[in-house]
């Protein structure tokens, strides 16, 4: 409607060729899968992709403020309503709190995201008046999301805090041992096992996952190239599951890389970092721009998408249609900010 109108530009930006590159891989995937009809009916998800170029066209430096405002008024209406759920039970593995999500590991990714922008907000932004409410709302979904129990993404969390220090005093990484010790001093103890629990390979979690790493390295095996197809995974499991995999059909290999390979093979994976190194070089070449107004937004692009990439690593964040709507928005916002933009 925009473009029809000449409100916007037709949208040019970088991102557009590995996007389109992602495109092409997932339909070539597709079309030679075992069950291509499945394989076909899975690409529906592409349409999110429109994102990109709508975010490209229409984000400003006013709008994306309006859209920070709705995020974290959402993600503090979540974060309540998760500690609540805490409050009367949803604190164990079985049952952990998930917010107005319908799945923890939904709650904890988009909750991730939001803290990750707000914390750009506060660091990078000019206006001291917004820590009014950018202070308070990151708190709060904070400890919502420490107290969900989600490993995957506190270690993302860690990585958004961490390349946020390395940017702005990188000397205090220094005291990283020391922020950790005082960690453990004052969370919870629930939190703190769950967390040594990371290491602990006779954990039922951390055995699965193994499992999946070994199942989903067997299927890029025998699928190099193009994968299995997308919707295949799941049915295949099964056949390569090993013994240390307790569950015979998992939704998904709890591993962006390891499930896009599967899935859509090398290629597929070469696409996807594709998307990343170019988003990175666009938003690092940004930020070096100290004088730019939009600084602040495209920091927190950055560091978003850090945190949910190192997030990723843990959990299929690329296929949750909730988490990734926000993850392509971030990846498009620095083409839509940045001056001069290289296309």
């Amino acid at each position: 409607m925009a473009l029809a109108n000449g409100a916007v530009d037709r949208p040019r930006a970088a991102i557009f060729l590995p996007i389109l590159a992602w495109v092409g891989v997932s339909i070539l995937s597709a079309l030679t899968s075992q069950n291509p009809l499945r394989s076909v009916a899975g690409l529906a998800d592409l349409l999110t992709l429109v994102l990109v170029p709508m975010t490209v066209s229409l984000v400003d430096v006013r709008r994306w403020q309006r859209l920070l405002a709705l995020l974290a008024v959402v993600a503090t209406v979540s974060a309540t309503v998760g500690l609540a759920q805490y409050a009367r039970g949803a604190s164990t593995l079985e049952h952990r709190l998930h917010g107005v999500a319908t799945q923890y590991m939904t709650f904890a990714g988009w909750t991730l995201i939001v803290i990750l922008l707000l914390l750009a907000d506060m660091v990078f932004g000019r206006g001291r008046r917004r820590l009014a409410w950018t202070l308070p709302a990151s708190a709060l979904c904070s400890a919502a999301l420490i107290l969900g129990l989600t490993r995957g993404a506190w270690i993302g969390l860690a990585a958004g805090i961490g390349l946020t220090v390395a940017i702005v005093r990188p000397r205090l990484l220094i005291l990283t041992p020391m922020a950790a010790a005082t960690l453990i001093l004052v969370l919870p103890s629930v939190v703190i096992e769950r967390a040594a629990s990371t290491f602990d390979t006779g954990q039922p979690s951390v055995r699965e996952r193994i499992g999946m790493l070994h199942t989903g390295l067997a299927m890029v095996r025998d699928h190099p190239i193009l994968g299995l197809g997308p919707e295949m995974v799941q049915p295949a499991y099964p056949t390569y599951r090993t013994g240390s995999a307790p569950r015979r059909t998992p939704p998904h290999l709890h591993n962006n890389l390891v499930q896009i390979a599967a899935e859509r093979g090398l290629a597929g994976v070469a696409a996807y970092l594709a998307i990343l190194v170019v988003f990175t070089v666009q938003a690092a070449r940004a930020l070096r721009d100290r004088s730019l107004n939009a600084r602040a937004a495209i920091a927190g692009c950055l560091l978003a998408v850090t945190g949910v990439t190192v997030a990723g690593l843990f959990e299929y964040s690329w296929g949750d249609a909730e988490v990734w709507f926000l993850t392509l928005t971030c990846l498009a916002t620095p083409f839509a900010l940045s001056p001069a933009a290289p296309t």
